[in-house]
């Protein structure tokens, strides 16, 4: 186990690759994988439906659904030296959101589920776990199930989130230990051509995505190998087992262990894509600060609209002035309620009302025009006379 290693070492943030080659191969790739995704949900489609007309028919099912898979790019291949499927209970490390179809086509293994209801669970090789009360637990559901049929067997991955399989595992939990005491761990490992080497799973992607991402590549070849069964010794605790099931794990992929937990990493992923948010903001913030610094006539007419009604907030201005371009029209806008805003407060400098304008009284009695046609005049002139624009003026 490495002390050194971060939930950012396990998982990647970036669907292309870093070097200039392989950027290369993808810019020249794009269009034959674009037309691919196209024909490939077509594709799909079929597939679904097979899978639902042949449900009971497994010794059918399987062996065309592989092909179809192949036709969509999931190539399945069990590594030399792999031991015999000797338990109904498989144990595997997590690396996409396909590891599950393709072990299914591999092993007819069915892995857990709480999306989707059993009979259609079972169609796309999954399970279950959903219940109609909240005292069965996922492991009681899980154990019928194998009571029930002695011929199926479970998938399980004990990270419960995936990893970019680099550096570490995360840590297992114990789920797989409180269903059986015979464990046989799989090792499973993924790879792409490298003029398409697109990366896997990335933080905070939609599912949506990653099928997009699968369909576009030529193939994606996933190879799994099964190691000897791991049983419990007497009085073995149920964290000890599955210690060595990962220790086993990890030891054949040559990577190492971690105390990283899949709430580690869901809080990462949190953490991150708030992260992004907030540079997203301030790069905005920045690039509309730096549009108006470069647009001096914009600053030039705001000031003159602030002149006439200082109350109003320059950013407002500003912002109408934008799109108006114009000084007599935002002044027009604000004075008839077209911008909404909140009035800074008046300062000492603003001149209080005469007793000229006493007149607002009357405000209550005459037309929204008239009152509207008044405030225009009354600013007009005020920028008439603070400009001395009167020899303009007939």
């Amino acid at each position: 186990m490495s002390p050194n290693i971060e939930v950012e070492n396990l998982v990647e943030k970036s669907r292309f690759p870093k070097t200039v080659n392989e950027t290369l191969g993808i810019i020249a790739y794009f269009p034959f994988g674009v037309i691919l995704v196209v024909l490939r949900v077509f594709i799909a489609i079929n597939a679904l439906l097979l899978t639902v007309i042949l449900s009971n028919y497994p010794n059918i099912r399987r062996p065309l659904l592989k092909i179809m898979s192949g036709v969509l790019g999931l190539i399945v291949v069990e590594k030399e030296n792999s031991s015999i499927k000797n338990s109904r209970v498989l144990v595997s490390n997590y690396l996409s959101l396909f590891d599950h179809i393709a072990l299914h086509l591999a092993t007819g293994s069915f892995a857990p589920t709480a999306v989707f209801s059993r009979p259609v669970g079972l169609y796309f090789g999954l399970i279950s776990t959903l219940t109609n009360d909240n005292i069965t637990t996922e492991s009681t559901v899980l154990k019928q199930f194998l009571a029930n049929d002695n011929e199926k067997t479970l998938l399980l991955f004990p990270e419960g989130a995936s990893t970019n399989g680099k550096c570490a595992l995360l840590r297992f939990s114990n789920a797989p230990a409180l269903i059986s005491d015979n464990l046989q761990p799989v090792v499973l490992t993924i790879t792409r051509p490298s003029f398409a080497n697109i990366n896997l799973s990335v933080l905070g992607s939609k599912n949506f995505t990653e099928i997009f991402w699968f369909f576009f590549v030529p193939f994606t070849k996933f190879e799994y190998k099964l190691l000897e069964v791991i049983q419990r010794s007497e009085d073995e605790s149920n964290e000890t087992l599955m210690s060595r099931v990962e220790i086993a794990i990890s030891q054949e992929l040559n990577i190492s262990t971690s105390n990283i937990t899949k709430n580690d990493k869901e809080d990462y992923k949190k953490k991150y894509l708030l992260e992004l948010a907030e540079n997203a903001r301030k790069h905005n913030k920045h690039v509309t600060l730096d549009n108006f610094e470069e647009d001096p006539e914009i600053l030039r007419m705001a000031a003159q609209v602030t002149d006439v009604l200082p109350y109003v907030p320059q950013n407002v201005v500003v912002a109408n002035l934008r799109r108006t371009r114009c000084v007599d029209i935002t002044i027009t806008n604000i004075l008839d309620g077209t911008i909404k805003f909140t009035p800074l407060p008046q300062s000492s400098k603003v001149p209080k009302p005469t007793s000229k304008r006493t007149e607002p009284n009357n405000f209550g009695v005459g037309s929204f025009m008239e009152r509207k046609a008044k405030l225009i005049d009354e600013a007009r002139q005020r920028y008439i006379k603070k400009h001395g624009l009167h020899h303009l003026v007939q």
